[in-house]
């Protein structure tokens, strides 16, 4: 024992101040009634530290703030210095702490690589993710973070190659599938249709009782004497041993306060609660329910049993949010009556009221009050205050089985005190608004609730109606779901009308809801089934910048809009957009399948059109229209010309209007991505200036659609795309702009076979340009008329017209032009078994591209030359080319050349009669044709692997054939 008490002395000679060891009082190494107690603010311990900074990361990934959750993450992890606890690390109390810091410490790692996405850092967030995975490889957070970062990087096959490694791993050491979610993400990848990054369920949160405050941890554990017993519950749980009448497990400095009473359900009263009522609030359930499976068990697995009275564990919460009409409160009776055998005690639900047009909000303590009530305590024990409410409660349902419905709720504040803290409860909220607060801080789940699918609407529809009406009428049917845009409401409302007559036909009725414009068609019985006031409260929450944007939402036709376009739209900031945008995304107004990206669902998209037409006059409408309309050209012109293809005419766009922010891409690969992801949203642009009669705006993206949709094997719709250029140049009389689309429209006919359109319009254009006298491009029109008749396999015919394009070029010293007809007869000469001719005409284009700094050009010169060297049996020569003619396409982002070169190289490893080699060279060119949508080209490599498969002769005679049909894919 003296040893003890000098061992103290000198630990508390190190810890304590000297003014206090002088008086014998101490404050941190302190003498208690069991031993000695170590008392240490939660403030100086880096653990409390790092869960409060994890814990903020989580809030302000909630409040849709990524770039601080960044710097938050960064400064907890950098107080890690080596493993938690090493020192103690062989003591079984510390084993439990030591893995609940290191799954914190991965979450929070987790954490920062969601926020690295979310704010658009793809290269960092790949990094991290590769982190991750290396950290943790059985983890499957960490490897749906490092999937989405890398097809969001642009690297779309690692992606794919890195989910087929894992699913063959799980199986060799598991036996197992990827799960669900990581099973979706591959889908969404191989579709280019990822799901929804949603911030607050990317990653798992840690148990808001370990980060609230710092308190968790915080014990006391005695130090000194004790029995065997004592000393083992210290090692194994170490629990704070509280003074006489303090309570266990809390703080020193908040254990019992003087004056406190000792039970928390006693409200002052001194005595024992009376035995509770079993309350049984929730209203019923809707009795033709239908659809939501996956809803459903995602729920009953996210809520799980619930625990026996006295356990120990937290109450789960689960957010259910969604779109007006979707279906939410309904959704959330029917699963509580399913489960409600679970819940003993009894089920308590209360209507918040936080979006209703008439009546206010209900107060949390108004609400707690009525709960109180409803279990049995008398008015007279109930606190007048919300704290005190809660606290009683809190403390009443601690040992008991309940399930809460808190059904529309405003905002996180009115719901916090009415959620229970025991283990054995669930509570369900469903809200318009996100609540990204309560589960940033508070640990809740989220589900948002999308729209039912077509079989689940069908469903819906038949329980109503009856199967038999639907079977009897089944394209009636899906009218009628197709024009109520598979919203629950609307389809409700609908459904009423034809259940109040059954003799009306689903056919009429699926034609007065397209005679009616606007929503006037679902117009409901009473407020609470009228389709337009039920948008109109979550329309009126918004403040007036959220209102406008929503409004001029309107004026986009879809299917999606960036953040950026929407800055455009409404001439906000970048900064001001982003806060709109999330408001409108909390309101669930506005959906976010994918990072950046926004979305209105049909019906919400008329009521917008409705108040846009309202509020806003026809210069403001103009106005926003042309700023969008300005958004896509620019940027998608920027976009086309990174490419240096030398197809697309130089236009003269003027100038952005005021407001307009178009983006800055600086790449390949980042104009790669930018028109992968916008090609709807372009085409729906095209047809809106069409509409709007602007003819810049025709003009303009018609050449920018007509040039990715070109490259991209999308010939018909590339028609489509340019014609409408050509009706304005008709219109202008400008017969310059006449000539290049109907010599690009040819060309694209060529590629389809289509002989005789092809040529026509290839006639057209010569005729024009010769009679102005515009003798570059006759040059032009010359060479593309020749690879037109190349592709009919007319090539002595082809040959004429590109030496006519030739002579043009020298005559004018159009180098350029000059050294593309060189290519071109190279092609041709190849093809007459000309050889020699063919090599020289090709090693000259070369030449001519490389003094011009033409790489585009350049590659496909050496394709060409390539194909030439294979025939002349020169094979080494041959594959050498074709590599440096792919890595060189590859660079550019011409994927389809680059794939092309591929097929090649394959075609010429066969002639020196290496099938397998082939084989190998012909499977890899397909797989990223497929993972392209480059159909023609598939189906070309299908057909080559095919005929090896029967024989390598028959390979050998399509190939041949092939290259007569292949198109030199040069400039229109």
């Amino acid at each position: 024992m003296p040893s003890l008490h000098a061992h103290v002395s000198k630990v508390r000679a190190v810890l304590e101040p000297r003014y206090l060891r002088e008086q014998r009082a101490f404050e941190v190494l302190v003498t208690e009634p069991l031993g000695y107690a170590l008392r240490v603010a939660p403030e100086c311990r880096d653990t409390v530290r790092f869960e409060r900074a994890v814990a903020e990361a989580h809030r302000l990934l909630g409040r849709g703030q990524p770039g601080q959750v960044v710097e938050e993450v960064d400064r907890a992890l950098h107080m890690w210095r080596g493993a938690a606890l090493a020192d103690a690390a062989h003591y079984l109390f510390a084993a439990h702490e030591v893995a609940r810091l290191e799954e914190l410490r991965q979450t929070a790692r987790e954490v920062r690589t969601t926020a690295l996405l979310l704010e658009g850092r793809f290269t960092e967030a790949v990094d991290a993710a590769q982190e991750l995975t290396a950290q943790h490889p059985l983890r499957e957070t960490g490897w749906a973070l490092l999937l989405r970062a890398l097809y969001l990087a642009g690297r779309h096959p690692e992606a794919l190659q890195r989910y087929t490694d894992l699913r063959r791993h799980l199986a060799d050491e598991l036996g197992l599938e990827p799960g669900p979610s990581l099973c979706a993400l591959h889908h969404g990848i191989l579709h280019h249709d990822l799901p929804p990054l949603r911030s607050a369920d990317a990653v798992q949160r840690p148990d808001p009782t370990s980060v609230r405050g710092g308190d968790a941890g915080h014990r006391r554990v005695p130090i000194g004497p004790a029995s065997e017993a004592q000393e083992e519950a210290t090692r194994t749980a170490p629990v704070n041993v509280s003074p006489p009448g303090g309570t266990a497990g809390a703080p020193a400095d908040t254990a019992n306060p003087p004056g406190a009473s000792s039970d928390p359900a006693a409200a002052g009263e001194g005595t024992e609660p009376p035995s509770l009522r079993r309350p049984a609030q929730l209203p019923p359930a809707l009795p033709v329910f239908a659809g939501r499976v996956t809803e459903s068990a995602w729920l009953s697995a996210a809520g799980g049993a619930p625990g026996r009275p006295g356990q120990c564990g937290v109450a789960p919460v689960v957010v259910i949010g969604g779109a007006p009409g979707v279906g939410k409160t309904t959704f959330a009776v029917h699963h509580a009556h399913k489960i409600a055998s679970l819940f003993p005690d009894g089920q308590l639900f209360v209507n918040l009221c936080g979006f209703h047009p008439h009546s206010p909000a209900v107060e949390a303590g108004d609400a707690l009050h009525g709960f109180l009530t409803a279990l049995g305590v008398s008015a007279q024990r109930i606190p007048e205050d919300t704290a005190g409410r809660s606290t009683l409660f809190r403390s009443l349902l601690a040992d008991r089985r309940v399930l809460l419905v808190l059904d529309n709720a405003r905002d996180e504040q009115q719901v916090r005190p009415l959620l229970p803290a025991g283990g054995g409860c669930l509570t369900l909220i469903t809200s318009r608004n996100q609540l990204p607060g309560l589960i940033a801080a508070d640990g809740a789940r989220p589900l948002p609730l999308p729209l039912p699918s077509q079989a689940e609407a069908y469903e819906t529809l038949a329980r109503r109606l009856g199967a038999e009406r639907l079977a009897a009428e089944p394209a009636a049917a899906d009218d009628i779901i197709g024009l109520c845009g598979r919203l629950p409401l609307a389809l409700a409302v609908v459904a009423a009308r034809a259940e109040l007559d059954p003799t009306f036909p689903l056919h009429a009725i699926a034609d007065d809801l397209r005679a009616h414009d606007g929503l006037d068609a679902l117009t409901g019985f009473d407020t609470t089934t009228d389709v337009r006031t039920v948008f109109s409260w979550s329309y009126q929450s918004l403040d007036k910048p959220a209102a406008r944007l929503f409004r001029l939402l309107a004026l986009h036709p879809g299917p999606d809009i960036s953040a950026p376009a929407a800055a455009s739209l409404a001439g906000l900031s970048p900064a001001q957009t982003r806060r709109t945008l999330a408001a409108l995304t909390r309101s669930c107004l506005v959906e976010q399948p994918l990072p950046g990206r926004f979305i209105l669902h049909d019906l919400l998209r008329g009521y917008a059109t409705e108040l846009t037409h309202t509020h806003d006059d026809t210069g403001e409408r103009h106005r926003a229209t042309v700023r969008v309309l300005d958004h896509y050209m620019f940027t998608a012109y920027t976009a086309n010309r990174l490419f240096k293809q030398n197809s697309l005419p130089e236009l003269d766009l003027g100038l952005p209007n005021p407001g307009v922010i178009a983006e800055s891409l600086t790449t390949i690969e980042q104009a790669d991505r930018w028109l992968a992801a916008e090609r709807g949203v372009l085409s729906a642009m095209l047809r809106t200036a069409v509409q709007e009669g602007l003819e810049q705006h025709i003009t303009g993206l018609s050449w920018s659609l007509k040039e990715y949709l070109n490259r991209q094997e999308f010939w018909p719709e590339a028609i489509t795309a340019l014609t409408p250029a050509l009706e304005v140049a008709r219109r202008r009389g400008d017969r310059l702009e006449e000539g290049r689309c109907h010599r690009h429209i040819g060309s694209i006919h060529g590629y389809l076979g289509h002989q005789d359109e092809a040529l026509d319009h290839m006639q057209r254009a010569t005729t024009l340009f010769e009679e102005l006298d515009a003798v570059g491009e006759q040059a032009r029109a010359h060479y593309a008329k020749a690879c037109a008749l190349y592709l009919f396999g007319r090539v002595e015919e082809a040959v004429t017209f590109s030496e006519r394009g030739l002579a043009l070029s020298r005559a004018i010293g159009e180098e350029l032009w000059l050294a593309e007809c060189l290519v071109e007869l190279a092609w041709f000469h190849s093809h007459l078994r000309q050889l020699e001719k063919s090599l020289a005409y090709s090693q000259e284009a070369i030449a001519l591209f490389q003094r011009l700094d033409a790489p585009w050009q350049e590659a496909q010169g050496m394709e060409v030359l390539g194909y030439t060297l294979r025939l002349m049996g020169r094979y080494e020569e041959s594959l050498a080319t074709y590599r440096q003619a792919m890595e060189e396409f590859r660079g550019l982002g011409d994927h389809r050349n680059a794939i092309g070169s591929v097929m090649r190289l394959g075609d010429t490893r066969l002639a020196m009669g290496d099938r397998d080699a082939a084989r190998r060279d012909w499977t890899r060119a397909l797989a990223s044709a497929e993972q392209q949508a480059l159909s023609h080209s598939a189906q070309e490599l299908r057909e080559r692997i095919t005929a090896l498969d029967s024989n390598a002769d028959s390979a050998i005679t399509l190939l041949e054939r092939s290259y007569t049909l292949r198109t030199h894919s040069g400039p229109g």
